[in-house]
């Protein structure tokens, strides 16, 4: 019989506490095997009962959920789910902090009058999902490690566009390589992250806050322009197509929109051997075979290292059917995107 996954819940409110107990009790692949109600209980906790998954909250008292997830994952790392009242859509700062220290997911709780029950019948798929996820400790990134000769790349290519794919992690990662684009820079930028519907605008408005160049979200057909970053509407995929750029709301792709692998794959097909891709952090395998593409065609594909990813599956995958021409860690790659661009 397969062990249940084994999951800790970090609460200060009781009746909360109770209401995810409940919940979870119904699934029977889940076990909760401690409740704490601060932070400092739940460090104890987590050596001792060493659950799969971390459900935390963050306004808590002796230790909140921020300090409690820097802690867990500089010294032992879990997927570690956030549902607070903290992290609504206008509390972009909240959201976007607590994911850079390590958080897998957030979930806003429901304000107050709001239904717990409601909220409690995602528990069981969230907690599924993410404990199937590998976290690593937070830690400076390693040496760089290739996957293949980066020589084999000509000096002489131009390249006319950067894209850029992410999911579990990918805020952070975005924060550390888009701080070190200078302005000037002379692609366009166009990125897709997997984030739940709703937060896609809070993203934008916080990486804006340390961007160089403009950040915008594409909402409407527009022609690319070189030195801008552009992200997709929510629940919308991106697509360029020579000059321009556009949102789209097709299917979903391996259960994503927007999709990694959309983006690159209409990247690949107008631009050819002129594009520059970066494949981040994450779970699943959304983005390889796009960069495949886009390496078949001549172009320069990097993908994150396993050291400095909080999910090693995106990348991971695209190292493993041939799709990368670099693998680095995080730290390495706003460097290399400007060397490869002579900047």
């Amino acid at each position: 019989m397969t062990e249940p996954i084994k999951v800790l819940i970090v609460e200060d409110n009781p009746l909360i506490q109770a209401a995810y107990k409940k919940a979870l009790s119904t699934v029977r692949e889940i076990e909760v095997v401690a409740t704490a109600s601060n932070g400092k209980e739940g460090i104890e906790l987590l050596h001792s009962t060493n659950p799969d998954v971390i459900i935390c909250d963050l306004n808590m008292p002796v230790m909140d959920g921020f300090e409690f997830t820097k802690i867990v994952m500089e010294e032992n790392p879990k997927p570690i789910l956030i549902i607070s009242d903290l992290v609504q859509k206008e509390d972009e700062v909240n959201i976007f902090k607590v994911l850079q220290l390590g958080a897998v997911e957030v979930l806003p709780k429901p304000k107050i009058g709001g239904d717990i029950s409601l909220l409690a019948e995602e528990l069981g798929r969230k907690i599924k999902i993410l404990s199937g996820v590998i976290v690593f400790k937070k830690r400076k990134s390693g040496n760089i490690s290739t996957s293949s000769n980066p020589e084999t790349f000509s000096i002489n290519q131009k390249f006319k566009l950067l894209v850029i794919g992410a999911s579990t992690g990918g805020p952070q990662a975005y924060l550390e390589i888009l701080k070190d684009i200078p302005s000037g820079f002379p692609l366009p930028i166009v990125c897709v992250q997997h984030i739940i519907t709703g937060f896609a605008e809070s993203l934008v408005d916080w990486l804006k806050q340390i961007a160089k160049l403009k950040v915008e979200i594409v909402k409407e057909k527009i022609s690319l322009e070189k030195g801008k970053i552009y992200f997709p509407l929510d629940d919308h995929h991106l697509v360029v197509d020579s000059e321009t750029i556009s949102p789209n709301h097709d299917a979903s792709s391996k259960g994503h929109r927007p999709s990694v692998d959309v983006l690159f794959k209409s990247a690949s097909k107008s631009f050819n051997n002129q594009v520059l891709a970066v494949l981040l952090t994450g779970m699943g395998d959304d983005g390889a075979q796009g960069l495949k593409d886009i390496k078949d065609r001549g172009g320069y594909t990097i993908a994150q290292d396993e050291s400095s990813s909080v999910v090693y599956g995106m990348p991971r995958v695209a190292y493993e059917m041939g799709a990368t021409k670099e693998v680095l860690p995080l730290n390495r790659i706003a460097s290399r995107i400007l060397e490869l661009c002579h900047v």
